[in-house]
């Protein structure tokens, strides 16, 4: 099987809220991998709700407002240059029924 976008996609773009979330230690790699999910969300599968999530899983539920960020392919067009990640990372053991009940949110 090819990689890349499908021929026919079985979800309703325009419903579709992507998140990126980056957990655990520093990669120094993490700005690309962000930059190339936002690029091909909105470009190959016209996903238009695409947000990044500061600090790890913390993010998802404290200081929502802040924590949140959308990202467009305008904002992330140059952070394949910088290091490590845009949206920084956390480790801890947070339960998965409170990520799943703030993501819901």
């Amino acid at each position: 099987m090819t990689a890349g976008p499908r021929e026919n996609i079985f979800f309703d773009t325009n419903k579709v809220k992507a998140v990126i979330i980056t957990c655990g230690g520093l990669c120094p790699g993490l700005n690309v991998v962000i930059r190339e999910l936002v690029m091909t969300l909105h470009f190959s599968y016209e996903v238009r709700e695409i947000y990044g999530i500061k600090w790890g899983y913390k993010g998802i539920y404290t200081d929502v407002d802040k924590n949140w960020i959308k990202l467009t392919p305008e904002k992330v067009s140059r952070i394949h240059k910088e290091g490590g990640t845009i949206l920084g990372s956390s480790r801890g053991n947070v339960s998965a029924d409170v990520l799943l009940d703030h993501l819901v949110k």
